[in-house]
């Protein structure tokens, strides 16, 4: 598959509970996992998660992520909320 940008990974239900049970462990408010994409994606993506921040891990939280990331060959980022500013 030729890559062109990143989209939504595309989870089985398994691997969505597994997601789940990581934003738990580390405590963010979501855990998005991405996929390399011949569609891009990135676009959609940067505005749906515009009210977001990237979680502050610590290194054992950071170790957890990079091993769910290998097993579900997939990019994962911990959000937490923000606040959204409206004009």
């Amino acid at each position: 598959m030729e890559t062109s940008g990143w989209g939504w990974a595309s989870l089985n239900d398994e691997q969505v509970k597994l997601v789940a049970e990581a934003e738990g462990t580390l405590g963010a408010d979501y855990v998005i996992a991405y996929q390399a994409s011949a569609r891009d994606a990135s676009r959609n993506i940067r505005y749906f998660m515009q009210e977001f921040n990237v979680a502050g891990l610590d290194e054992s939280q950071l170790d957890c992520l990079q091993g769910l990331e290998k097993q579900l060959q997939a990019v994962l980022v911990a959000y937490r909320r923000g606040t959204l500013i409206t004009n």
